[in-house]
């Protein structure tokens, strides 16, 4: 919520009488029992957060937060709306370097209190819970100020600290969890400490049991003892290893189970055959599957508690094989999602243009990029950015993955008619601000996708296409008229992910000039480049990689892009005037990382392409041509086929001898219909005064 400098300069004053000590400690649940009054919670949640407080001294506000009771933007708002608290938001009102220096860090922390300007004997600051009076009073006492309390939200004050008090990420991180307890309990509930045991306890018994022939297969229940521990065990495993997709899957003479970890898979161990049909079942029941249809394909999910606070969801595919059903679990943990934008692995130069794209009132925002390359949380890390109290976001997905508190997401049906297009229809009738389509597969999703984003909504979709060139003549593939995408899109964001180097083992590698240049290096940086590979460690369980990272080409469509669009210019042309207009190409943005030393010089040739470069020298750098009063520039009846873009001056054109119009904008383009179409021209172009162009032969 951004705030005026007239607002911050009338806060609230503290009016605490200094003689009267507030012993009794309701200070600390004053705003939860405001919320609670103006019915943010129930009574019952107010009680719940008032015991956490009093049992572990922690803030209400935050203790509501972790236990998602409200949002971190709900004390902000209900202060500032209903309690006339100034609203401060610190990334917009620098804080005056004095007022700093009277406040040191410990006391700030203290109270999650932060200065912002000293006015005579008055010290005004901004709190997470300006209505606990008693703090209010106590600092007062230590700061010997008067003081004029605003509020801030917690997220915002921490923030500040990390800039102006320089403190580091794990502190900022400590500050913003409530209780760190809870996080150590929960990694004793899953910690798994001899697994293979577990395995072998299941494998023995079944193996003592077993006949060669298939019908006993059949005789070990999904229930039995060893078969439970197993699969928990395995599912176990997974998260704790931080993969993202489980496969079980059955052979001729064995069962082995492979773990998906950075995109890429490696075996984590082999089972007899004589407990697939017992194993299987048991995943299918945990997931909610028919267990006596193996003939068919079947989907489902599984909901796995792990510790007080924490949740992990499996999406569960099987598939009947040659040997037996194969299952696919994909995980989705959404304590380990992060949707952060800043954290994604943006340049800051794209990460600019991303930021000025999300701002617009209205548009289409796509994101392109193979399965797997992290579009689901990039447009997840876009939403939640968006996602305030005041703005109405609706997703349809197939099939929702996480669910996120203040957005409504519905999950496409193609069995009763629930598509992605009819989705659309129905939500631009729910007085949206914000749409979110998960995928734009035909005409009638990209017609009323691009009307919503004409009509004052932003909306959200992805695409499977190679570079964000190509995702306009994919688009006008489906049938979307190029001046209806012109004037709709208004960027468009095109990734992979790269595996990112184990900071601990990488070391540097040589390579010949040759592969460098190959690789889309310049040659003026070969002599100071130092490149990085993998070696492998414990660290990395002997990969080389640990964790990835994001190489993102984002196309904003500019005036220039846009006029490019409508005149249905070639793909290999319109990338080269995206370029131009600031895109940074996927192999350059893959490159940079190289340069960084956060991938290798192989992830980025495996995940990216190199385009040629397409286009002559003089359409990358025209040539400037001054006129003067009167010169002619374009002649009537002419067939050449050169156009022009106006830099400064003023042209006007002649058609049969009479003035027709005149062109007055920097930037503005003339002559490229005949271009074109080749046809001789229809008018005659002159400079009045003196006029500078750039002409495109």
């Amino acid at each position: 919520m951004a705030t005026s400098t007239e607002k911050l300069s009338k806060p609230r004053r503290s009016s605490i009488k200094k003689t009267v000590k507030d012993q009794s400690g309701a200070g600390r649940i004053k705003v939860g029992e405001l919320l609670s009054k103006a019915g943010y919670i129930t009574a019952t949640q107010f009680e719940t957060a008032k015991k956490e407080v009093r049992k572990n001294g922690t803030r209400m506000s935050a203790v509501l937060r972790q236990l998602e009771y409200i949002d971190e933007n709900t004390v902000f708002n209900f202060l500032s709306r209903h309690h006339n608290y100034t609203p401060a938001v610190i990334r917009n009102e620098p804080p005056s370097p004095d007022a700093i220096k009277l406040m040191p860090y410990e006391l700030a922390k203290e109270y999650l209190a932060f200065p912002l300007r000293l006015v005579g004997n008055t010290l005004q600051i901004t709190m997470a819970e300006p209505s606990d009076a008693a703090a209010v009073e106590e600092m007062q006492d230590k700061l010997k100020k008067e003081l004029s309390v605003c509020v801030s939200t917690e997220k915002d004050i921490i923030e500040a600290y990390k800039k102006y008090y320089e403190i580091d990420d794990e502190e900022a991180r400590l500050l913003f969890t409530a209780n760190a307890e809870e996080t150590e309990e929960e990694l004793t509930i899953t910690e798994v400490d001899d697994f293979g045991a577990i395995v072998a306890e299941a494998a023995d018994d079944f193996e003592i049991e077993a006949d060669i022939d298939d019908d006993g297969l059949d005789q070990f229940a999904a229930s039995d003892a060893p078969i439970i521990k197993l699969v928990n065990g395995i599912l176990v495993k997974a998260v704790q290893d931080q993969v993202s997709d489980v496969h079980i899957e059955p052979y001729e003479r064995a069962m082995q189970v492979r773990y998906r970890k950075d995109g890429s898979l490696f075996k984590s161990m082999n089972l007899p055959l004589t407990i697939k049909n017992a194993m299987t079942a048991r995943v299918k029941i945990l997931a909610g599957l028919d267990i006596t249809e193996r003939r068919v394909p079947q989907d489902g999910r599984i909901k796995m508690r792990l510790g007080k606070n924490r949740a992990v969801d499996f999406r569960v595919s099987s598939l009947p094989t040659l040997y037996g059903e194969s299952v696919v679990l994909r995980i989705l943990d959404k304590s380990a999602l992060n949707v952060d934008l800043t954290q994604l692995g943006f340049e800051q130069h794209t990460f600019e243009m991303l930021k000025r794209c999300l701002a617009r009132p209205q548009g289409m925002l796509l994101v392109t990029g193979p399965t797997g390359s992290g579009k689901t949380v990039t447009l997840y890390s876009s939403l939640n950015a968006l996602n305030t109290e005041d703005i109405k976001i609706l997703t349809a997905e197939d099939p929702v993955e996480f669910s996120f508190k203040g957005i409504n997401q519905v999950n496409v049906n193609q069995e009763v008619g629930m598509t992605f297009a009819a989705a659309l229809k129905a939500f631009l009738r729910q007085d949206p601000d914000i749409i979110m389509v998960g995928e734009i597969r035909d005409y009638e999703t990209a017609e009323i996708g691009i009307k919503a984003a004409m009509t004052g909504h932003l909306v959200f979709s992805t695409l499977h296409t190679n570079d964000s060139a190509a995702t306009i003549g994919r688009l006008v593939d489906i049938g979307v008229p190029p001046y209806l995408i012109a004037s709709s899109v208004t960027m468009v964001l095109s990734q992979r992910l790269g595996r990112r180097l184990c900071q601990k083992c990488k070391k540097k590698m040589k390579y010949s000039e040759t592969e460098l240049l190959q690789a889309g290096f310049h040659e003026d940086e070969l002599e100071d480049l130092a490149i990085y590979g993998p070696v492998g460690c414990p660290e990395c369980n002997g990969l080389g990689y640990r964790g990835r990272v994001g190489f993102f080409e984002l196309m904003e469509v500019t005036d220039e892009v846009a006029k490019a669009i409508s005149a249905e210019v070639p793909e290999d042309q319109l990338r080269k005037i995206a370029v131009q207009e600031g895109m940074t190409p996927l192999r350059e943005a893959a490159l940079e990382k190289v340069r960084e030393g956060v991938t290798s010089i192989q992830e980025a040739m495996r995940r990216t392409v190199a385009h040629e470069e397409s286009l002559p020298a003089y359409l990358i750098n025209p040539d400037e041509e001054v006129y003067e009063d009167g010169d002619m520039i374009i002649r009537e009846g002419n067939s050449d086929i050169d156009f022009f873009k106006l830099i400064r001056g003023t042209l006007t054109v002649v058609k049969g001898g009479k003035k027709i119009a005149e062109l007055t904008e920097p930037g503005e383009y003339f002559g490229e219909m005949a271009a074109i179409s080749g046809e001789p021209r229809s008018a005659s172009v002159l400079s009045k005064g003196r006029t500078t162009v750039k002409r495109y032969p």
